[in-house]
């Protein structure tokens, strides 16, 4: 007597080769640089499917398919604001004399 074994996708709801078929706009649009949400991808597969499901699924779906999510994080980790404060104040000063220093001629005419 055989059984089926261990592991495996028993309660999929699309084959991996339906998924691709699935996912297909969606890769398009992002090789175009277009933003793919996980909100916008999960609401589509739910109109696919015909009833909600969690977001882990969706999550689970794209790493099958190699997608990461990717974006810049909002500031360096070693960010310094009060440098990044003086910075801003000093930096129009140390360009005008580095403009001085290259350029004599344009000083003495200002």
């Amino acid at each position: 007597m055989e059984t089926p074994g261990k592991g495996g996708r028993r309660r999929e709801y699309m084959s991996v080769q339906e998924e691709k078929v699935f996912l297909a706009p969606f890769f398009e649009e992002a090789q175009k640089g277009e933003i793919a949400t996980v909100a916008q991808i999960q609401q589509a597969f739910e109109a696919h499917i015909g009833h909600e499901v969690s977001e882990s699924l969706i999550f689970r779906l794209l790493a099958r398919h190699g997608w990461r999510k990717l974006m810049p994080r909002p500031r360096h980790p070693q960010t310094d604001p009060q440098a990044q404060e003086h910075l801003k104040k000093t930096l129009q000063r140390r360009f005008k004399r580095q403009l001085q220093r290259a350029n004599p001629t344009m000083s003495a005419l200002s």
